[in-house]
């Protein structure tokens, strides 16, 4: 049970992505194939499918954080010796994890100042807290994951591995 719970922690963010990224196709495809055979749209589809988009970038950007598959500027890095590569790999993330926390910070206090005059969606009516919520809830999880990647170097369970202008 322990090992199937942290197979799905691991993975977390594949799961959700591709949870996402198969309603939104789905839905497109009927409201394509709605259109084409009935003459009509479904006007709720195509805005659940932007909502859904936008959770699906901010997880995906959790995604890359957890596979170390981020954007860097790695040219500097690799010209310094393996402790300078350590150090500054760090100092990166440290800010990034800071950034993480502005953000998750000024997201949370902006959906709660939401509450004072709720807005909501054209077609679902849905409150607008909902969508919005994806923000601090992906930087969060993006946090976790770059506390996760050190703790995991740090108690040598994964070595530190400079990114590669390749990632394929």
């Amino acid at each position: 049970m322990r090992a199937q719970l942290a197979s799905i922690w691991r993975d977390l963010e594949e799961y959700i992505c591709c949870a996402l990224l198969a309603v939104i196709v789905t839905l497109l495809m009927t409201q394509v194939l709605y259109r084409y055979i009935g003459g009509r749209s479904i006007a709720w589809s195509e805005e659940v499918c932007r909502f859904l988009f936008l959770y699906l970038v901010y997880f995906a950007a959790s995604l890359a954080t957890a596979k170390n598959l981020h954007i860097r500027v790695t040219a500097q890095i690799k010209l310094l010796p393996r402790n300078g590569q350590i150090l500054l790999l760090l100092l990166t993330d440290v800010i990034w994890l800071l950034f993480c926390a502005i953000v998750v910070k000024v997201g949370t206090e902006f959906i709660i100042s939401m509450s004072n005059r709720p807005m909501v969606s054209g077609a679902l009516m849905l409150d607008m807290r909902y969508v919005y919520a994806a923000v601090p809830l992906a930087f969060t999880l993006q946090a976790v994951r770059l506390v996760e990647r050190w703790w995991r170097i740090f108690t040598r369970r994964d070595a530190l591995v400079v990114p590669s202008e390749e990632v394929f």
